[in-house]
């Protein structure tokens, strides 16, 4: 099992902790990640941050370069794979050459999801996934006074934040009545948007931009359904992203949206392995096929395929919504799906105090989501709770949620796994 040939396709948190996990499994391992970035390990999550001016350049990397010579990883960049051949086990790159394997783990990533909306070609309409388009963004920055954010998703919600930073007019437009729709309820939406609109930042849900105007080719403004029209300079779509799998059709590899996997991350043909964005994995509590595109769940992802490639034997677990954002000051962390409330057989415990929204969402007796907004105290004891499926009463769901000192007291040995566990090798 040792001294196997390691190919990796991505270089996002996917692919450079499955390389970690193979280094420490496998010493001896043959280790090539292949990807059509020029800039390997770059974080998209700090992009904002850098755009606001709070970040030098070198803290968009995660790894630097020292990593992959002391690991003995090869990157060959701007190499872009085309097909792979699980019987043959190679991958063939845009370039015409073969490589084989032994073991390969897909982690292609996402690409941003473009809304079909008149005048989407105008110059100055970008999405937000890599250092480029931060940089195209700011461009000419001189003139930069006005930018629409379509979507008011998790990174929307960062990017109007930071860009207001800097000083720009920021208007975020979300065609669903509320924003995150998979991490607010409609009460946290209303506290999030009351929020970003006292600190200068436009808000509009339940709104459609129908228009992307422009002059001399340049983006000038958006139309709305319902007639108005906001002025900007950029307009910048964070409509979510879509697996990129195209080079997957035809290849016998199991795809339903993304690359379907099991809990080891491992795909129907036997060897191959996928994680982070392009991944479908089994939502732990609703068992649900879900692309959870999120950098926790691609570094665990990450993490155990690798460990698995290596000769382990690893499985991933705890597989649901996890998010956590300053949005001015407003701290808000929700888990799971507190925003179950019309479900049948859902109980709520909600505690509000001091200008704090605490909930909790129930299904017979086990917690399946929270969602704290201002104060997120406590929130590690009830993600333990939850990651446990801990049994209690709805009455005590309440006091938890109320308590200022109970949900501190760890009971002895109530220790909790982050999201993957060792069956054994």
């Amino acid at each position: 099992m040792k001294g196997l040939n390691h190919v990796i396709i991505g270089s996002g948190p996917a692919g450079i902790f499955s390389a970690e996990a193979i280094r420490i499994g496998d010493p001896e391992a043959s280790i090539i990640i292949f990807t059509d970035d020029r800039s390997p390990a770059q974080s998209p999550v700090m992009l904002t941050y850098w755009m606001a001016g709070n970040l030098p350049q070198a803290s968009l990397f995660f790894r630097d370069p020292s990593w992959f010579e002391k690991r003995r990883v090869e990157v060959r960049s701007a190499s872009r794979v085309v097909s792979v051949d699980r019987v043959s086990k190679e991958i063939k790159l845009a370039d015409g050459n073969e490589i084989g394997f032994d073991r390969l783990l897909i982690a292609t990533g996402g690409s941003p999801i473009s809304l079909p909306i008149g005048g989407r070609d105008s110059k100055g309409v970008h999405s937000l996934r890599y250092q480029r388009d931060a940089e195209s963004i700011l461009q000419g920055a001189c003139d930069l006074r006005e930018i629409v954010i379509i979507g008011g998703g998790f990174v929307g919600l960062k990017l109007a934040c930071h860009l207001k930073e800097r000083g720009l007019q920021v208007i975020v437009l979300e065609k669903e009545p509320k924003l995150a729709a998979r991490m607010f309820d409609l009460k946290a939406s209303r506290m999030v948007e009351k929020k970003l609109k006292e600190g200068g930042v436009g808000v509009e849900t339940n709104v459609e931009v129908v228009q992307i105007q422009n002059q001399s080719g340049w983006v000038c403004g958006v139309e709305m359904k319902d007639g108005r029209v906001f002025s900007c300079q950029r307009v910048v779509e964070t409509v979510g992203v879509k697996p990129n799998v195209q080079f997957l059709i035809g290849s016998g590899i199991e795809l339903k949206g993304g690359i379907l996997v099991d809990q080891r991350m491992e795909t129907n043909a036997q060897g191959i392995f996928a994680a982070g964005d392009v991944a479908m994995t089994r939502d732990s509590i609703t068992s649900e096929w879900v692309n959870n595109a999120t950098w926790p769940a691609a570094t665990r992802q990450g993490m155990v395929a690798g460990s698995n490639m290596a000769g382990g034997n690893r499985t991933y677990i705890h597989n649901f919504n996890l998010n956590a954002i300053n949005l001015l000051g407003l701290r808000v962390m929700s888990a799971g799906h507190p925003y179950y409330d019309n479900e049948p057989g859902i109980d709520l415990a909600i505690d509000e105090q001091g200008g704090s929204f605490r909930k909790v969402c129930v299904k017979e007796g086990h917690l399946v989501g929270f969602l704290l907004v201002g104060d997120i105290s406590g929130a590690g004891f009830l993600l333990s709770l939850m990651k446990r499926q801990v049994e209690l009463s709805l009455d005590k769901w309440n006091y938890l949620l109320s308590s200022r000192t109970s949900r501190y007291d760890l009971p002895p040995n109530l220790g909790f796994d982050h999201g993957s566990v060792f069956v054994g090798r």
